[in-house]
């Protein structure tokens, strides 16, 4: 039995471990205390919409990339042959008594007529100045004869390459699953992707990697794996051209049918995110390295005002259904629909409910996580 010197030392190296480990996980623990889980009595009417992402830059064509859509455009029309510059100073006097919306209208045919003049006694003889008699009381108008028109056309309607905004190239996402991160990364580069979750704790660690392409079509992955302390444990191989797809989990193989737009547990939240809205139909495969999940049926469930670092986001809820298990993708419209918080119930194969610490989008950081100061840290969880 411990006297109390020794128990008082035990106390002491444990509070010492504990303050120590609040010290190193203070921002989870704070995302942790502030997350605010919410059932779908609570869900709010979804008053945003998904937003337009563009095809990845990256998976352009060569022509295409680092052009930005126009928001004006002339486009100059020509008929005849083109005159020379002597001639197209020439000044043509036309006179009519109509009202300016008329004038303004003949305007057009008013300077074919004239270049065509032009170009008949161009051949034989030199540019005369040709007058039209004029009434007293009307203001004669002064055109220069051209035959070259301007026409300005309103901005093309939106198709697939023209998009409010283009597919992140590189992301990273710091979530909080109770009050240990896990570190998301997503990068997008010449038509392919890569996507890694890894979550570690002293000498334990879990990933899961998923790469595949990325393009016009979204996310096609083509092998999800998922690893234990560095060793895979299991994995789902995507076989496109046999449409086949290989679930190796241990030493056993199974081969499942595969069809398009089918996806991985966490590929699936970038095809929602980067083809969402676009998509007819949110039905498809899930595949995880230990399971199929046939044809789950995704629909927009809801929306809510999800605490994330210091700010409050609005976050649109899509969730996907499969007899007793459920996969929910909160995605925020206002960063390129990336998913802010996921939820996965998986039965025996686990649950995860991760949400966004920070944030940082092609460079740019748009998610802050908490502040470090304790005593900031105190004040806030002390109103809680």
């Amino acid at each position: 039995m411990l006297r109390w010197p020794g128990l008082l030392l035990v106390v002491a190296a444990l509070l010492s471990l504990l303050l120590h480990l609040g010290w190193i996980f203070n921002e989870q623990i704070y995302a942790w205390l502030t997350q605010q889980p919410y059932t779908s009595s609570e869900l709010k009417k979804v008053t945003q919409k998904l937003r337009d992402i563009g095809q990845a830059e990256d998976a352009r064509p060569d022509g295409l990339k680092g052009i930005k859509p126009v928001d004006h455009q002339l486009v100059y029309l020509h008929r005849g042959p083109v005159l020379q510059q002597k001639d197209l100073e020439k000044p043509v006097v036309l006179a009519a008594k109509k009202s300016p919306a008329k004038i303004a209208a003949s305007r057009a045919s008013a300077v074919e007529q004239v270049a065509s003049s032009v170009v008949a006694q161009a051949a034989n003889e030199p540019v005369k100045e040709v007058v039209a008699t004029a009434a007293s009381s009307v203001k004669p108008m002064t055109l220069i004869a051209s035959p070259v028109l301007e026409q300005e056309l309103p901005p093309p309607k939106e198709s697939p390459l023209v998009t409010e905004l283009s597919y992140p190239a590189a992301v990273e996402i710091t979530y909080a699953y109770g009050i240990f991160p896990i570190r998301m990364s997503w990068k997008a580069e010449n038509g392919q992707y890569s996507l890694k979750l890894r979550g570690a704790l002293f000498s334990k660690s879990r990933s899961f990697v998923s790469d595949g392409e990325v393009g016009q079509k979204g996310v096609i992955p083509h092998r999800f794996a998922d690893y234990r302390d560095g060793k895979l444990v299991n994995e789902a191989v995507f076989n496109w051209d046999d449409k086949q797809v290989s679930i190796k989990d241990g030493g056993t193989i199974k081969v499942e049918e595969l069809k398009a737009g089918d996806q991985d547990i966490f590929s699936a939240a970038f095809q929602l995110a980067l083809q969402g809205s676009r998509m007819k139909d949110f039905t498809f495969t899930v595949a995880s390295g230990r399971k199929i999940y046939k044809d789950v049926p995704f629909e927009i469930s809801g929306q809510a005002s999800l605490r994330l670092g210091d700010k409050q986001i609005e976050a649109i809820l899509l969730r996907g259904r499969f007899e007793d298990r459920t996969f929910d993708f909160w995605l925020a419209p206002q960063w390129h629909n990336m998913p802010v918080r996921m939820t996965l119930s998986l039965g025996s194969e686990g649950s995860f409910d991760i949400w966004a610490n920070d944030i940082k989008i092609n460079g740019e950081m748009v998610l802050e996580p908490p502040s470090n100061s304790h005593n900031s840290n105190s004040n806030r969880m002390m109103r809680r």
